[in-house]
């Protein structure tokens, strides 16, 4: 399966799945006002498929900048997908069982979600807290995640791709810029990093090797600077300032940076998948706990651009 055929095919997984639960306006949360593109990327494909539908997005905010609304019983509280969903990072998670505590009559949907525990009594008491809740559905970003659901939570589950694979395409192609450079082997360096020293083995074209994490990761810049510290201008300035300057400015920094080599070494899923959306083949290495060989046998072990290194 080719680059299109592959991102047609999630897309419409997507909207087979999602369009018949969003029958109402809705709010939007946790949006990731930070630093990282993949989750910006994911902010992005969610934006590009709000849009197909006929509903309205009454309010958006992060964990940070969200106040409480009075909601009417029809809104629908649409949270981020991502790879948060568990006991890894939890801040994340805790902002959704409140929000979930919070409003027992609204429908909520989780968008899709790598799930990963270290806790068994975590995961008990997580379960217990969302299936109080009448109208809650979680959405699975690979396989091994859903199957965890299902096994462990009493809510209704869905297994479907990242959404940023929703992205409009031509958004992305005119921030593409002419590869100068060789090789980038793309490492991460939080605690999702396998623990693996063996990546250069398995760089096969000459030439010269850089390893970067995401820029953004690496160095601040006058963008990140200025939006750490608006924040006392109140939360509906940096609300602003993260949908209308910070996401574009985050997602044209991710496609620059990727397009600029002519061969990627991955250990971050949103550098794979920018990669598809890029049509840039790509060598692509599991993370910590297999969140990226799920989510590669989930979706991806099909396609005839991939090289996954387990």
């Amino acid at each position: 399966m080719n680059f299109q055929q592959k991102i047609d095919e999630l897309k419409n997984k997507i909207y087979e799945e999602l369009t018949p639960l969003i029958d109402s306006d809705y709010i939007y949360l946790d949006l990731p006002y930070y630093s990282n593109i993949g989750d910006t990327l994911i902010w992005e494909g969610t934006e590009s498929f709000l849009k197909t539908l006929p509903h309205k997005c009454l309010y958006k905010a992060s964990n940070q900048t969200f106040k409480h609304k009075n909601l009417q019983s029809s809104t629908i509280i649409i949270l981020q997908g991502g790879g948060n969903f568990g006991d890894l990072w939890g801040r994340f998670q805790d902002f959704r069982l409140d929000i979930i505590k919070q409003y027992r009559n609204n429908k909520i949907i989780i968008f899709p979600q790598t799930v990963w525990y270290k806790n068994e009594l975590k995961v008990k008491a997580d379960a217990e807290k969302m299936a109080s809740h009448p109208n809650l559905t979680i959405c699975a970003r690979d396989q091994i995640s859903y199957d965890f659901l299902k096994t462990h939570f009493s809510n209704n589950i869905l297994l479907l791709p990242d959404m940023a694979f929703y992205i409009e395409q031509q958004r992305l192609k005119k921030y593409v810029a002419k590869p100068i450079k060789d090789i980038l082997l793309l490492k991460r360096k939080d605690q999702e990093l396998s623990l693996r020293n063996d990546y250069y083995k398995y760089i096969t074209e000459e030439g010269n090797v850089e390893i970067h994490d995401w820029p953004t990761m690496e160095h601040s810049d006058i963008i990140t600077k200025t939006f750490q510290k608006i924040g006392f201008l109140g939360k509906s300035v940096v609300d602003k300032y993260a949908n209308y300057i910070y996401r574009p400015y985050l997602i044209k920094t991710g496609v620059v940076f990727l397009s600029n080599y002519k061969y990627i070494y991955a250990t971050r899923l949103h550098v794979a998948i920018l990669s598809i959306l890029l049509n840039k083949p790509f060598v692509f290495f599991d993370n910590s706990y297999g969140k990226n060989s799920s989510f590669y046998d989930t979706w991806l072990s099909d396609s005839d651009f991939i090289k996954f290194i387990r």
